[in-house]
């Protein structure tokens, strides 16, 4: 009997669970971590031989920010496992390959997951994008400074604002979240056995920063999320910290590439980490290129040649049309300027690694300069930062 590939039904979850059971939980019993519906179009995939159901793919539904423009729809991978018997017979990737499927046709032309193994993920297209900093720092080496006045304790009535805060700063990269009510529910509410303690920055009316946590230890306790859209929030918010020393030694978080954190006072006792931790992928080449938004001086025409052996749709000569920010993408008949595999394409897309780098490491081949910078022109924009996990 072949194997069939298939969406499952609502009533067929349950089996799933069996398989994420095995895989992530040690048998523990327990509702999907990996089945998220905030936005309604979540599905699941699965392969069935003649012994069940055998190996499952969770598609999440989400919207990620491009910039400040551009609000794409991105496939979130999750829950990828296989029951142990039937290991090593590509169910996996059969299952993968069929999202991709699935995900173009619902219009999902951005997809991203959290690795358990680069290589793995890469074979189907996915290569890591973004670059994320982590600090520990030891909380008495920080100092109150005047800022730290305007920093208070979050209210209920300030969730809006807080939350365009976040959407000014998440409109700087590429890959953050539009989060929906559930998701903020679950950052700034409170659990039945924990508080949640959310400080922020307020000047001349206007959040404009913000850190929020939840639990943690005297030794180390991590933030949630740290956001500053000025210089003087980040300042005040640290003094905030400051003011913690009694209680937690040693706080952590997680920023973008581009964060400036140490020029606000360096110190030997900070610890920085300096990590991709994230694969992206771009799941529809024609979409995503005409969704995004160039700046006002691209104009032009380049014609490129990718190759995906996972969605064999985006293989193929491409011609790139670039006028008035408006991208236009139809099948090429002339000579490429510049062949590219879908991964080198999908990390200049969410723009870490841009072109330049993806170059500098022998990822693309150019066949004519003019194109190229053409490309790299079309593709520039922010970095890629995401602070969700799914």
């Amino acid at each position: 009997m072949p194997a069939q590939i298939r969406l499952l039904e609502k009533e067929e979850i349950e089996e799933a669970n069996y398989i994420w059971s095995q895989a992530f939980r040690r048998g523990r019993r327990g509702d999907s971590d990996w089945v998220d519906n905030t936005h309604g179009g979540t599905f699941t995939c699965g392969v069935w031989d003649q012994n069940g159901l055998q190996a499952v793919v969770v598609v999440c539904d989400y919207r990620v920010h491009l910039g400040a423009e551009v609000i794409a729809p991105m496939g979130g991978i999750g829950g990828v496992a296989c029951l142990p018997a039937s290991r090593g017979k590509g169910y996996a990737g059969d299952a993968l390959r069929y999202a991709l499927q699935q995900m173009r046709e619902r219009g999902f032309y951005l997809s991203a997951l959290f690795p358990f193994s680069w290589d793995y993920y890469r074979r189907f297209g996915w290569e890591w994008v973004g670059v994320r900093r982590e600090y520990r720092v030891p909380t008495g080496i920080l100092q109150v400074v005047p800022e730290t006045g305007n920093v208070r304790a979050y209210r209920p009535e300030d969730r809006s604002a807080l939350i365009a805060t976040y959407t000014a700063f998440a409109q700087r990269y590429r890959g953050a979240f539009l989060r929906t009510d559930v998701a903020w529910d679950q950052i700034l509410n409170s659990t039945e056995k924990e508080h949640t303690f959310t400080y922020v920055y307020e000047q001349d009316g206007r959040i404009e920063g913000y850190f929020t946590y939840r639990g943690g230890e005297e030794k180390e306790t991590g933030l949630r999320e740290w956001v500053a859209l000025t210089p003087r929030a980040y300042r005040g918010l640290l003094g905030l910290l400051r003011r913690h020393e009694m209680q937690v030694e040693h706080f952590k978080w997680k920023a973008p590439a581009d964060d400036p954190f140490w020029a606000f006072g360096y110190h030997w006792d900070i610890e920085t980490s300096i990590e991709p931790a994230t694969q992206g992928r771009v799941v529809d080449v024609p979409r995503a290129l005409e969704a995004w938004r160039p700046a006002p001086s691209v104009c032009g025409r380049v014609v490129i040649h990718v190759v995906d052996d996972a969605a064999p749709w985006n293989t193929g000569t491409w011609q790139v049309s670039c006028e008035d920010r408006n991208v236009q993408v139809r099948p090429g008949t002339a000579e490429p300027q510049v062949t590219l595999d879908i991964q080198a394409l999908s990390q200049a897309y969410y723009g870490t690694p841009d072109l330049d780098a993806v170059r500098n490491a022998g990822r693309l081949t150019v066949h004519d300069e003019a194109g190229y910078r053409l490309l790299r022109d079309l593709l520039h924009g922010p970095i890629m930062w995401i602070n969700d996990s799914f």
